[in-house]
């Protein structure tokens, strides 16, 4: 059973819903007739609110029903209209009110549109208005405003833009990327095939996190001591030791970025034989509840994926793509200013995650991905037979860490730690 409200002409499943609504549009309505009280004359005046008395009586018994949802999906705007009409709701603001569906339609769309897989938009105020709607997460009603108001002041026969928002992210995601800013770089070439990296400027990608408002009013800026009993107790990011020494060994006043990437490979089709290697960024910096949302993390790029049997060339191609990406804060060697809470902020960026499954924390590693190493673990250098035995020691644990991995790599002894004798984006750089 559904429920149809007589004024909007929204249909709800659930009776508690549709009160709730109820309630809300009578008031607007009867604001609006209070408003335009001197633009009508009191007939009409005492019409209209003696239909609203009727129609507050039907909410209030909740009978205004539709029983068959068909008739609700074949309902048209035009007999909506005539709705309206029937209950003398036709004043000038009442467009206002209207479902956000309803559409701009002064102009025929560009006759270029296309459902195929498209690498260009049709033109640039067609790019220029979605980059807008992406870039400041605009939602379908507002966009539509946005068309309707360029149409309604441009001297133009044809309009450049789509007929509506819903069409423009349809061919958005039509296109083999739909993310407006990305570039592509040349990575290698492997039997007369080139690979390329897809990807964002990571700086860029940063300010876009922090556009977004109240992300950056609970931006962790220093390091926090917390202690319970004489114990630490460690909650988000900014309570742990790497943020405590890390924070020690920057400049004095400067303020530490921690950026965390995603990365995992994933298929693209049902059928599993299209594969995409998309990487994502967020920041330490934001509390874990609200870092676990959509708009706190950014698409940085699609890794290149080389299938040959030359495993060192493709562990290559993976560490290139990865310098490539991380090269902007390489090159910061006095830091970033970034706008925090209505004032530049001096910012440090260093990696401090890297959130992967286990073949790809070996990638990242240059560790052996076989199960039958003698040191299969990414983070340490406890053998295999010894993996499962609980009774180790913290002392007789010992850590992979990067002055050590690197010790092996100029030493030429990288088989004795099971690691591979690629040049390690991590192992050359600190970051």
């Amino acid at each position: 059973m559904s429920f149809k409200c007589p004024l909007c002409m929204r249909i709800f499943s659930q009776r508690f819903a549709y009160t709730q609504h109820a309630q809300k549009c009578l008031k607007n309505v009867e604001v609006e007739v209070e408003e335009d009280d001197d633009n009508n004359d009191s007939e009409k005046y005492s019409s209209e609110m003696d239909t609203r008395s009727n129609l507050s009586s039907e909410y209030e018994n909740d009978k205004v029903e539709v029983d068959d949802d068909n008739d609700v999906q074949n309902m048209s705007f035009d007999s909506i209209g005539s709705a309206i009409s029937e209950m003398s709701l036709e004043d000038s603001n009442f467009e206002n009110i209207l479902d956000s569906s309803e559409e701009p339609e002064i102009f025929e769309e560009p006759k270029n549109l296309n459902t195929k897989t498209c690498t260009e938009f049709p033109n640039d105020a067609y790019k220029d208005l979605m980059l807008l709607v992406t870039k400041y997460k605009i939602n379908n009603k507002g966009g539509n405003e946005i068309i309707r108001f360029f149409n309604k002041h441009s001297n133009l026969t044809e309009s450049p833009l789509p007929k509506n928002i819903e069409q423009g992210r349809a061919f958005m995601n039509n296109m083999k990327f739909s993310n407006l800013e990305f570039s592509k770089v040349l990575i290698t070439k492997h039997e007369d095939k080139d690979y390329f990296l897809y990807y964002q400027n990571l700086i860029q990608c940063i300010k876009n996190i922090l556009t977004v408002p109240d992300i950056t009013q609970n931006f962790a800026l220093s390091y926090e001591n917390y202690e319970y009993n004489r114990e630490s107790i460690y909650s988000e990011q900014n309570t742990g030791k790497w943020w405590k020494t890390t924070q020690e060994s920057l400049p004095t006043g400067s303020k530490l970025l921690s950026i965390i990437l995603y990365s995992d490979a994933t298929t693209t089709d049902t059928l599993g034989k299209s594969q995409l290697h998309p990487i994502y960024i967020t920041l330490g910096n934001i509390p874990i509840w609200r870092r676990n949302k959509q708009d706190a993390k950014q698409l940085l790029g699609y890794l290149p994926i080389l299938e040959a049997a030359n495993k060192d060339l493709v562990r290559d191609t993976f560490h290139k793509s990865l310098r490539h990406l991380l090269e902007p804060i390489i090159l910061l060697k006095d830091g970033i200013d970034l706008f925090i809470n209505n004032e530049n902020t001096w910012f440090y960026p260093r990696v401090s995650t890297i959130i992967a499954d286990w073949p790809e924390a070996a990638s990242f590693c240059l560790v052996y991905k076989s199960s039958n190493s003698n040191l299969p673990c990414h983070s340490c250098l406890v053998k295999r037979e010894n993996l499962a035995n609980i009774d180790l020691s913290v002392n007789d644990v010992i850590l992979r860490t990067h002055d050590e991995m690197r010790k092996n790599f100029e030493n030429d002894t990288q088989r004795s730690v099971c690691i591979e004798s690629v040049h390690n984006f991590f192992g050359i750089y600190r970051i």
